[in-house]
């Protein structure tokens, strides 16, 4: 009995070593892929290429992604998870959430290349990325939105704004100064820039509109 179980042990120690192998292997794809469709757009990045940067053999790669449809969607959803987590968030997106982003992505800059290259490329409707960009940006928008609606309610959004034009407005200047500072990154200040355009916007400090909106 006791050498079945062990064996079973084994076997079973085999199989989650195996996965997390598979696990690390399609990371490690995905962390190359990253700056190669960054760099090279969709059409020019290379499945060869991004496996001969994480060390697989090509047919390695298309047995995780058999598709560079498939990887660059994967690469993607990875990039945008930190932000569709909160897509659903009772109150919406957090303005100072896109703030703390904005912060975030100066250390990543292979991420902010991507979605630039990426997000202007799946204008086409034949891009694979397409529907999934256009999801995205609805999403982001009416998150955003329902978290605006408070301040609209109480009259907290500067003359002529809706919350819905103030989120599309936000979202604007992050995604414009993202790309600049892709130029400049020395002159370009995204997250501080982004607060002194949402200050003008909102009338409030966003620590007190997040308390409203808590309590609502």
């Amino acid at each position: 009995m006791s050498i079945e179980t062990t064996a079973d042990d084994e076997r079973v120690a085999t199989r989650r070593g195996s996965y997390a192998k598979g696990v690390a292997k399609r990371e490690a794809i995905l962390d190359a892929a990253l700056p190669v469709f960054g760099q090279s757009g969709f059409h020019g990045a290379s499945l060869r290429e991004i496996a001969r940067q994480c060390g697989v053999s090509h047919q390695s790669l298309m047995h995780y992604f058999p598709t560079k449809d498939a990887l660059l969607l994967a690469v993607l959803r990875r990039r945008d998870e930190r932000l569709r987590t909160h897509f659903d968030d009772p109150g919406g997106m957090r303005l100072g959430e896109l703030v703390e982003l904005a912060e975030y992505n100066v250390g990543v800059p292979g991420v902010i290349q991507l979605f630039n290259t990426a997000s202007a490329e799946s204008t086409s409707p034949e891009h694979p990325a397409h529907d999934y960009y256009a999801d995205f940006y609805e999403r982001i928008i009416a998150s955003t939105t329902q978290y605006l609606e408070v301040a609209e309610e109480r009259g907290l959004l500067a003359p002529g704004f809706t919350a819905e034009t103030a989120a599309r407005v936000v979202l604007a200047v992050q995604d414009g100064l993202q790309l600049q500072w892709l130029y400049d990154r020395d002159a370009v200040k995204v997250a501080e820039a982004m607060r002194l355009v949402i200050v003008t916007i909102v009338t409030v400090p966003l620590d007190e509109l997040d308390r409203l909106v808590a309590e609502r």
